[in-house]
């Protein structure tokens, strides 16, 4: 009986924290998990619980990238000291609808329709594309990165911000 008290115990415990790992994973138009666009440096550190700081060098101040923990390769870019956009470049961590790095272009179309713009990508156009997808309101976006009918990175956050094909360089 003590054995199945413990057991009982436990899935208690975890399936509410793998629901919150999971939805922590999850990226929207305007952030991922706790962390949303226009959030300062101070407000990011309070709800990543983390002490991140602004670099030092005045040329990288205006804009430069902060990794997530527990995040593997998930950056968000700070921009003019606010959160702008969140960078995704691995295969786990999707979109609210489940599209992530890896699926074919042809899946984004089917979940996201008319919605999607589709554009040449501006370094590999014959191979290439940018799929972007609008909030309701065209204040937020995310676009996706494709090479030979994949998805190979994708970026979420203000319609500004997600126009830098190279982040902040």
């Amino acid at each position: 009986m003590f054995d199945i008290c413990k057991i009982l115990l436990a899935c208690a415990v975890a399936v509410p924290f793998n629901a919150a790992l999971a939805q922590s994973s999850v990226v929207r138009f305007d952030g991922i998990g706790a962390v949303r666009v226009g959030m300062s440096l101070p407000e990011l550190n309070k709800a990543l619980h983390a002490s991140n700081s602004r670099p030092s060098d005045p040329e990288e101040r205006s804009c430069y990238y902060i990794d997530l923990p527990n995040q593997k390769a998930v950056g968000v870019m700070m921009l003019n000291g606010r959160v702008a956009r969140v960078d995704v470049d691995n295969s786990v961590t999707a979109t609210m609808d489940g599209v992530h790095n890896g699926d074919s272009e042809a899946r984004a179309i089917k979940v996201y329709g008319k919605r999607l713009k589709i554009e040449p990508h501006a370094y590999s156009p014959e191979s290439g594309h940018f799929l972007t997808l609008l909030s309701p309101d065209r204040k937020f976006g995310i676009r996706f990165e494709t090479e030979d009918g994949k998805i190979t990175r994708y970026y979420a956050g203000t319609v500004n911000a997600i126009a830098f094909i190279e982040g902040c360089q």
